[in-house]
């Protein structure tokens, strides 16, 4: 089996799916490690994976990370103890094991999606993580690392994963959003397919530069 162009993880998420799209639109190879088949796939380009054991990941040029624990609204401010764990256990520690394995195996560049605002020592547990993720990642020194840090996600998702309150900040979103202008652009909501899309840019230009929304490091 030759190297593939992508190697994907959370395809069946908002913003994994829509870079899937990307990739096959532009004609790419690609590899889905999945949680349960995704119907519209060919079977042999998917790999189901559970936390407790990743199996052997197929040689690829590009990593894409697009993994996170469902969290509620309120959460993104307060977790209770036992949500940090199951929060911390997959934004962290499977991101971390899936990428050290991906390095072992000479994957060239990670892409993972992070948040906008993410800082070590934040009093925000949410944001602290997301921080400590990105600086794990970056010690393991792939040729090119991206994290796309966007602010809340727009997008088609399966209405019993959302509750009142993010359909409440959706639609004020559209209100204060006209407001944030400049250093504060990073902060509107976004829709995940402009992530997507901003992404599988970053990953193909051959001179990109950080910007309000993909951070780039090269080395």
């Amino acid at each position: 089996m030759g190297m593939n162009d992508y190697l994907i993880f959370g395809a069946s998420g908002l913003t994994g799916n829509n870079f899937l799209k990307e990739v096959k639109d532009k004609g790419r190879s690609y590899h889905l490690f999945v949680r349960s088949l995704i119907d519209d796939e060919d079977a042999d380009k998917q790999t189901i994976f559970c936390q407790e054991n990743i199996e052997e990941l197929p040689l690829s040029k590009n990593l894409i990370i697009c993994l996170g624990y469902p969290l509620a609204f309120q959460e993104l401010i307060w977790m209770n103890e036992e949500t940090k764990r199951a929060f911390k256990e997959v934004d962290l520690e499977l991101v971390l094991e899936i990428a050290r394995k991906a390095k072992d195996i000479g994957v060239h560049n990670i892409a993972v999606i992070s948040a906008v605002g993410s800082r070590l020592n934040s009093l925000n547990y949410y944001l602290n993580i997301k921080a400590e993720m990105e600086q794990k990642i970056l010690d393991l020194k792939f040729k090119k690392t991206f994290f796309a840090k966007p602010g809340h996600l727009l997008g088609s998702r399966d209405d019993s994963r959302i509750d009142n309150w993010v359909r409440v900040i959706e639609f004020l979103g559209t209100i204060y959003g006209l407001f944030l202008v400049g250093p504060l652009r990073k902060y509107k909501n976004i829709e995940a397919k402009q992530v997507a899309k901003e992404l599988f840019s970053a990953i193909n230009s051959s001179n990109v530069t950080s910007n309000y929304l993909v951070e780039v490091h090269e080395n």
